[in-house]
């Protein structure tokens, strides 16, 4: 990494972390916000510490949190935010918002404001924004929730004549060398969840992860949660054009409150019962 490069990431790197600073003075009661990966800030205060001469080929995962907007009729939505290496000085910060309040429509909307936002955001490119960014959601969420439904509801179109709709679903099996991060074994039963998926993780080690659903949304968690932070993770097997799903749900499977993940054999019990033992020999090379 030549030198001018390296400074540059040395640069949007500690401003990221300012701001995260700032951020949490801010948004300090409970659960306001919520780091997807607290490790990411101890790699990049490791970063910043290196010798400026050095060379750092492998930077970690991008820093990621949640932020909880309260609104004035007591509800509240989440925002997502994750910030690529070289914001804010090269690249844009990526915010999502999801909450049941808006709906599709209105979320829709406001998606396409917020990217006009970025766009049209009047402040100096080398300086972060996302307090202003909040500030600025916090109004326009209240404003479209006050709108009438009317403004939103799409015009009645004239019946389409019936189309074969394609059955098949797809199937990924995903290996981890663990999986016990509290923050990121939410993160895969919520992306799970609102991508439509049924499966399962096992937390632990090692981790094991399963996912069915539509191929669009099967592909969209895979690429969500490679980006997290992880030691090791690998695509095992990919089962496409499949005509039924192996479960009924995405879950979380542990053994019991008491003894905490279940041990092996348990899990080998586990994908037999759901009609999954060819999977021992992928996973653990076991006939």
């Amino acid at each position: 990494m030549a030198e001018d490069e390296l400074q540059t990431y040395r640069r949007c790197i500690g401003q990221q972390l300012e701001e995260l600073e700032l951020l949490t003075s801010i948004y300090c009661g409970p659960g306001e916000l919520q780091m997807l990966d607290a490790g990411v800030v101890a790699d990049f205060n490791e970063f910043l510490a290196e010798d400026k001469g050095k060379s750092f080929t492998d930077l970690p995962s991008h820093l990621e949190y949640i932020v909880k907007l309260n609104l004035s009729n007591s509800h509240s939505v989440e925002v997502r935010v994750e910030l690529p290496h070289l914001y804010p000085l090269l690249e844009r910060a990526r915010v999502s918002v999801h909450s049941p309040l808006l709906g599709k429509s209105r979320e829709h909307c406001l998606k396409t404001e917020v990217e006009n936002y970025q766009n049209e955001l009047q402040v100096e490119e080398t300086e972060p924004y996302i307090f202003q960014l909040l500030s600025w959601l916090l109004e326009k969420i209240e404003e479209l929730l006050k709108r009438p439904d009317s403004e939103f509801s799409e015009p009645k179109m004239p019946p389409e004549p019936p189309q074969p709709v394609a059955s098949h679903l797809e199937r990924l099996w995903i290996y981890s060398h663990h999986i016990k991060s509290s923050a990121k074994r939410q993160e895969l039963i919520r992306q799970a969840r609102q991508l439509d998926l049924t499966g399962f993780s096992r937390p632990g080690k090692p981790g094991i992860i399963c996912v069915e659903g539509a191929t669009d949304n099967v592909q969209e968690f895979w690429r969500c949660i490679k980006a997290l932070r992880w030691q090791k993770i690998s695509l095992v097997r990919t089962e496409p054009r499949q005509r039924k799903r192996g479960f009924e749900d995405f879950s979380e499977q542990l053994f019991n409150e008491e003894d905490g993940v279940m041990g092996m054999g348990q899990f080998i019990r586990f994908l037999e019962s759901h009609g999954f033992a060819y999977m021992k020999s992928e996973l653990f090379g076991l006939a």
